[in-house]
């Protein structure tokens, strides 16, 4: 072909191509900009609905813990429970030098027994503690009260806890923490009045932080100290408004101070879920007080029922007691150990979450007996992915709303502003170390992600002493299949009146592996 007429050719096809181009290249241009555009505009929309939405949550929060009234506290002569019919129980390893003053503030409340259990090798140091208390003997003998030292052969904090239980001869058994500082001798009569309602089964009250006065100086304070204070004054009115709402409480009773029923704990299906409570294949040692909870509120609704002392599937409640008369304290963690105990709980809570609504009592269930907690519960669940969810808006419509974004970070700013200068004013000492409190704040954007990758490690570790940790990361053998009936149970091992030497040792850690029986889904 001729060279001149393929060059005109090619120029006509050209031109073609550049003027398609020309009119294309900007309609795809604008197309894209108003798809962009409008992208923008929906993020800045969800952005704001979901500050919406926690302001709605806030204020409901805010009502239903306004609406919150403690049970009143029976007059002389009408209570149904006195402090003579509890039986206190407290698992202890390597316990602080506090120990011995904590027990004189449980003393002053007059309970029937006090119960400790602890290894066979800490047990000696533990009576010479006790003997070297000033006024303890008098104390005890003076107000008739017993106590007991048992002991197991290995720390495990549920059958420390199964240890002094099968021995309580109260009504009520209160399972108390080593640390726990009762603030009044009127402790047991304010936590013993919602007992007078019989299908209350659990109750519980409120947990303040203990700061002894000589720390109370900004310049001998810790950050881990700030941090713990902050985190434990967040929940109080949490706590006061999920029992207003539907009986419930912020996902578990404080195991630091506990009351239940006796017969609720010594029931043999009761104590043999706990025993063997399965998370991933590793039986959990801690995490006992979400155990509780969970079981109290929801047992009624298990598999397997007939098992239990109450075959027809008692439906027990809470009864939370936020009376000043009530008030427990606890020591806090003044150094870096703060951290390994917070990750312990917020993985204790990640599984307490993924048991409840998953598979017991599931969601549907979960949510026809706490409708608020089982709402909340599931809005902790996806936190992670709200999270990074409203970091990823407010990248995107930072740039082309800079004016209304500046107005919402302001806003939010002015709303934590003032939360934290209550918590400053509350506690002044805390001085230049607020900023652990912020930091404290906003540790969800690692524990949750630490929680996931974490979930399967066990731990229980005591207050004075790392080295004291135990640690359970091997999977049980013959961990059941999920959907498999159980022949039978033998519940021998775990009955008030047998399956306990009497020399003081109980066979729960070295007893033979039993077969699991499928009624426990808190396997997961």
């Amino acid at each position: 072909m001729n060279p001149i007429i393929m060059d005109k050719v090619a120029r006509g096809l050209s031109n073609v191509s550049m003027e398609r181009l020309n009119g294309v290249i900007p309609d795809a241009a604008d197309a894209l900009k108003k798809r962009l555009d409008g992208f923008e505009k929906r993020s800045l929309v969800i952005l704001l609905a979901l500050y919406f939405w926690d302001y709605i949550d806030g204020r409901q929060a805010r009502k239903y813990a306004q609406q919150y009234r403690p049970f009143p506290i029976p007059a002389e002569g009408q209570s149904r429970f006195g402090s003579n019919d509890v039986s206190i129980i407290v698992p202890t390893v390597n316990w602080d030098t506090d120990l011995p003053a904590n027990l004189l503030t449980w003393l002053r409340c007059q309970p029937r027994e006090v119960i400790f259990v602890t290894t066979a090798a800490l047990q000696p140091k533990l009576i010479n503690d006790f003997e070297a208390t000033p006024d303890l003997k008098e104390t005890m003998l003076e107000r008739g009260i017993n106590l007991r030292i048992f002991t197991v052969q290995k720390a495990n904090k549920r059958s420390q806890l199964c240890r002094g239980i099968n021995a309580a001869t109260g009504r009520i058994v209160a399972l108390v923490d080593d640390d726990a500082k009762w603030t009044t001798k009127d402790v047991l009569k304010s936590l013993l009045a919602p007992f007078q309602n019989d299908d209350v089964g659990l109750v519980g009250g409120p947990i303040e932080s203990y700061i002894p006065q000589e720390r109370q100086r900004s310049d001998v304070i810790t950050g881990w100290e700030v941090a713990a204070l902050r985190t434990r004054a967040r929940r109080r009115g949490g706590n006061r408004a999920f029992f207003a709402a539907d009986g419930s409480t912020n996902f578990t009773v404080s195991g630091l101070t506990m009351l239940l029923r006796t017969e609720i704990v010594q029931d043999p299906y009761f104590q043999f879920l706990f025993m063997h409570d399965m998370f991933q294949g590793v039986r959990q040692n801690t995490g006992d007080d979400g155990f509780i909870t969970r079981y109290v509120l929801f047992q009624h609704l298990l598999p397997h029922i007939e098992y239990s002392n109450f075959p027809e599937g008692r439906a027990w409640k809470l009864g939370m007691q936020f009376d000043p008369r009530a008030t427990v304290q606890t020591s806090l963690l003044a150094s870096s150990r703060f951290a390994d105990q917070s990750k312990r709980w917020f993985r204790s809570g990640l599984r307490l979450r993924l048991t409840c609504l998953l598979f017991e009592p599931g969601f549907s269930k979960f949510r026809q007996t706490a409708p608020y907690m089982s709402r909340k519960m599931m809005g902790g669940m996806l936190s992670p992915l709200f999270t990074y969810y409203r970091l990823y808006l407010w990248l995107m419509v930072w740039l082309l709303f800079p004016k209304i974004v500046l107005c919402l970070l302001l806003y939010v700013l002015y709303n934590y502003f003032f939360n934290l200068q209550a918590f400053y004013k509350e506690f002044p000492y805390v001085g230049k170390k607020i900023w652990a409190a912020v930091v404290a704040d906003h540790l969800y954007f690692v524990t949750d992600i630490y929680s996931w990758l974490t979930l399967p490690l066990e731990s229980w570790s005591n207050r004075s002493s790392p080295t004291a940790s135990v640690v359970t990361q091997a999977p049980v053998a013959q961990a059941p299949v999920m959907g498999q009936v159980p022949t039978e149970l033998n519940p021998v091992p775990f009955t008030s009146s047998t399956g306990v030497d009497l020399d003081g040792k109980i066979p729960y850690d070295k007893m033979a592996p039993q077969p699991l029986p499928t009624f426990n889904k808190w396997q997961f």
